[in-house]
């Protein structure tokens, strides 16, 4: 049996992309060197698909899932907490595919410049959410079932 990896599971609130109530995404990157490299980006999820995860395993208290939210509950918020896992590929398998909430490639034209954009995204069936193009361009998609 390969030895338990501790792995730094980092979150940032993305900024929101138009002046809407709802908070922006979350930023979610891991890193397993330490710090010693960059952070490997996974994608984005939102506020519904982060609590899903962080409380699926009991591998975060009540105090720690609040002390999370509370840290991104302001634009540009970030923490980062660590997880126990048998290696990379089973983290990333978790955080990816998630049941309910797998990050999932949103693709758009953009009606703005008529470019092709693409995010990587985790949200529940029928959760709405806006993305920005790099130019600027907004559009309002919701995961489908």
């Amino acid at each position: 049996m390969p030895a338990a990896q501790k792995i730094a599971i980092l979150l940032s609130r993305l900024p929101k992309v138009e002046e809407a109530p709802r908070p922006g995404l979350i930023g979610l990157s891991v890193d397993t060197s330490e710090g010693a490299a960059p952070p490997a980006r996974v994608g984005a999820l939102t506020d519904a698909a982060l609590r899903g995860r962080l409380a699926h395993f009991d591998q975060h208290s009540a105090n720690e899932i609040a002390a999370v939210r509370q840290a991104l509950g302001k634009d540009g918020g970030c923490v980062t907490v660590h997880e126990t896992w048998s290696g990379l590929p089973s983290c990333l398998q978790f955080w990816r595919g998630f049941i309910g909430s797998r990050i999932q490639t949103f693709a758009w034209l953009c009606e703005k410049c008529g470019s092709n954009a693409e995010e990587w995204v985790g949200g529940a069936v029928g959760e709405s959410f806006a993305l920005r193009c790099p130019c600027g361009g907004i559009k309002e998609t919701t995961v489908p079932r």
